[in-house]
């Protein structure tokens, strides 16, 4: 079996212990939550019926003390950094080795802010970067590297002209080959603005899913994007239900795919026993990696 089929022995082996380690790490942090909005309720109430009743106005330093009291104990929860922490370390990060054993992750690095400006998937450079969950390694002598990056508009004008606040949000990753492309351009899935992209050959069916734009020797384009490159494109698209741009530029290969939430965050009110939701996360980190190794193999031809 592949590792995309034996996702499932594996999540029950290798995962289902640690999963319930975190929800009840979980539970206990909204057990407290739901404690901290109830006790406040219940008790500041009579807490003032007393103090107007009998004038003792001692019984108003509980009311106060639970009044400013548990919504900072509810944000100091939210912010459970220890939690994040274990979900990460116990779930994300045996689920990247699952894919390769060779691939190191820090859930606290991105990638760098100028691998971004390399991969000219934007004009405007007007951007502050924020990212996590780096991951980095080799695979087949391609230096592999991805993280999520939130890419946000430095100007108040440009998330108006977007509509949004950032110019790209998910996970951004590259490829690092060890000789320059014969050929540089930038493909965004079609619902994707990319000025000046063109069709690209007589492929009506790929230029209806993609729009490219060659930005440097566009007589070689037919050596990199060839038919097979082509489909295992078409095959990214198919696995995942988000917009991506593929960039090649000097010797890299540049993935970045649309997330409209943050990335291997677990949910305080959702049970972390969801198989769906776990493979979810698997899915979101196999496909690019398999794209990855699938372009390796083709260019080494």
């Amino acid at each position: 079996m592949n590792r995309e089929q034996n996702f499932r022995h594996f999540y029950k082996s290798d995962l289902t212990q640690s999963l319930t380690y975190t929800e009840k790490e979980r539970k206990s942090i909204v057990t407290k939550i739901i404690l901290c909005i109830v006790l406040p309720i219940i008790i500041v109430p009579i807490c003032i019926y007393i103090w107007r009743t009998y004038y003792n106005e001692l019984f108003l330093i509980p009311a106060m003390a639970l009044l400013f009291g548990c919504p900072i104990y509810i944000n100091r929860l939210f912010g459970d950094t220890l939690f994040y922490k274990n979900f990460k370390r116990k779930i994300i990060g045996k689920i990247i080795k699952y894919i390769n054993p060779t691939l190191d992750y820090d859930n606290l690095q991105k990638v760098d802010d100028v691998e971004y400006d390399n991969a000219k998937f934007f004009d405007n450079e007007n951007t502050l970067i924020y990212g996590d969950d780096h991951v980095s390694g080799v695979l087949n002598e391609v230096r592999l590297e991805f993280s999520e990056l939130l890419a946000e508009y430095k100007s108040e004008a440009d998330k108006k002209e977007a509509a949004s606040k950032y110019q790209f949000r998910g996970l951004f990753m590259l490829g690092e080959f060890k000789k320059d492309f014969v050929c540089e351009f930038v493909l965004k899935t079609s619902t994707l603005p990319l000025p000046n992209a063109a069709p690209i050959g007589t492929d009506a069916s790929f230029n209806k899913l993609f729009k490219t734009k060659i930005t440097k020797n566009p007589e070689n384009i037919d050596k990199i994007l060839t038919p097979e490159i082509k489909n295992h494109i078409t095959q990214l698209h198919e696995r995942i239900d988000n917009d991506f741009m593929i960039s090649f530029a000097d010797n890299r290969l540049y993935i970045a795919i649309y997330h409209d939430e943050d990335l291997f965050e677990p949910t305080l009110f959702q049970s972390m026993m969801n198989y769906d939701k776990i493979k979810g996360y698997f899915d979101d980190l196999f496909y690019p990696i398999i794209f990855i190794e699938q372009v390796t193999k083709e260019l080494s031809k």
